[in-house]
């Protein structure tokens, strides 16, 4: 190739680069993945400052009332956990049975809580102990519903002032304790040393 034709080409390979360049878009800078995650992970770091501190300010205000504080310390662990990003706890199941019908669940623990919202003109509370492994709560034998609602600590009866139901709540007996509150009265207590316990109380008389 003559020294002619040589500059001929390279005259032609520059004006096609600079046509190339004039017909190509601009091309955006690209924010990298790691870039945004330490900028989100700076907000983070200044969210959870800022509920730190006020959390801090209201638990300094609300250092003599124990109510007040102990809803502030709930609330508290409740937005740290927003905040840092951890999973909500979900609550424990609740199984509940309306009119007469019945339940079974597996006790928490050896102390069971047994409520019954309000006293009946009829009907009792039947409370057993057998050599189940678990336990179960039924409802019927008069005119009335009720709601039987299992709680983590125990159970608790939803039912009406003018209901005559009967109720028999049957426990395992790994059961050793159980606190039995009537309405507004005071609770009564059980012990159990195992299978084969009964205790009977006429919901007409607790009141």
């Amino acid at each position: 190739m003559s020294q002619d034709e040589s500059d001929l080409l390279s005259r032609r390979a520059q004006r096609l680069s600079a046509l190339l360049r004039e017909v190509d878009p601009p091309v955006p800078p690209i924010v990298f993945p790691a870039e945004r995650i330490a900028r989100a992970a700076r907000r983070r770091s200044i969210v959870r400052w800022r509920v730190a501190a006020a959390i801090a300010l209201l638990a300094l205000g609300a250092v003599g009332v124990r109510p007040v504080r102990a809803w502030i310390f709930q609330a508290a662990h409740v937005l740290w956990s927003a905040a840092a990003g951890a999973p909500r706890a979900t609550p424990a199941p609740v199984a509940r049975a309306a009119g007469a019908s019945t339940v079974t669940f597996s006790p928490a623990s050896a102390t069971f809580v047994l409520r019954v919202a309000r006293a009946q003109v009829g009907g009792t509370l039947t409370v057993e102990t057998t050599s189940s492994a678990s336990a179960s709560a039924s409802a019927g034998g008069g005119q009335g519903s009720a709601e039987l609602v299992v709680l983590p600590d125990g159970l608790r009866i939803v039912n009406d002032s003018a209901s005559a139901v009967s109720y028999v709540v049957r426990l395992p007996a790994t059961v050793a304790r159980i606190e039995v509150g009537v309405g507004a009265a005071a609770p009564q207590v059980f012990r159990s040393t195992g299978s084969g316990g009964r205790w009977v109380l006429d919901l007409r008389a607790v009141r």
